[in-house]
């Protein structure tokens, strides 16, 4: 009886993907469950395993691998960028210092496929696969939660300690040119990948070099 309601525990804590909390087996190595691989993207799980092989993916990933946390991640296509942490509420965001609650995150992530285009080449030391994108994207977000649970409300990218975790972060994942803050993806379209892409690839377009 204890081990199954440590069981179901579990389950109901920690970053949650298609339903169930992503685990690590005994020597540390991250053990997708079927429900998982049947039901998500494996760019989305090629991307958590390379942000959590960083310093501080790794330490996010314990942070929030305990019952006072619960992630529930998400997979939209019609998502505008790559990824989004929606902010909680303000209940969520009082409770930081109650550590006896239980707060609940979201994430959402977008693994639209994505390959470049003939002719194009990405630009050095920037995102050039979807699994590139979703690192990146577990990378930022995962960061915006982690302040949320210290109950530190938005805007995030002006901050000094968001930026130096990104930074050294990007640097992890091989990706020393990418940015993470408020810009206007609109002004940032390439007219030539607006039309061979649309819209929704603004934040992919410009990570490269045309013909």
């Amino acid at each position: 009886m204890l081990l199954v309601a440590w069981s179901v525990a579990a389950q109901s804590s920690g970053i949650i993907l298609a339903g169930e909390a992503i685990r690590r087996d005994d020597y540390g190595v991250i053990r997708f469950t079927e429900r998982q691989i049947r039901n998500t993207s494996a760019a989305t799980r090629d991307g958590f395993v390379r942000w959590a092989a960083t310093s501080r993916g790794h330490e996010l990933f314990r942070y929030f691998s305990t019952p006072e946390y619960r992630v529930i991640v998400t997979e939209d296509l019609n998502e505008p960028g790559i990824g989004r942490a929606p902010e909680p509420g303000i209940l969520t965001l009082l409770a930081s210092a109650d550590h006896a609650k239980q707060k609940e995150y979201t994430l959402i992530l977008n693994p639209t496929p994505w390959q470049i285009p003939v002719g194009w080449k990405p630009m050095p030391h920037e995102p050039s696969s979807t699994a590139d994108f979703m690192a990146a994207a577990w990378a930022g977000e995962m960061l915006h939660i982690y302040l949320y649970s210290r109950g530190v409300m938005l805007p995030h990218h002006q901050r000094d300690d968001f930026q130096r975790s990104w930074i050294a972060t990007a640097n992890e994942l091989g990706f020393p040119s990418m940015t993470h803050g408020e810009s206007n993806d609109a002004d940032d379209f390439d007219e030539d990948w607006r039309r061979t892409c649309g819209d929704r690839c603004s934040q992919r377009s410009r990570r490269l070099a045309p013909p």
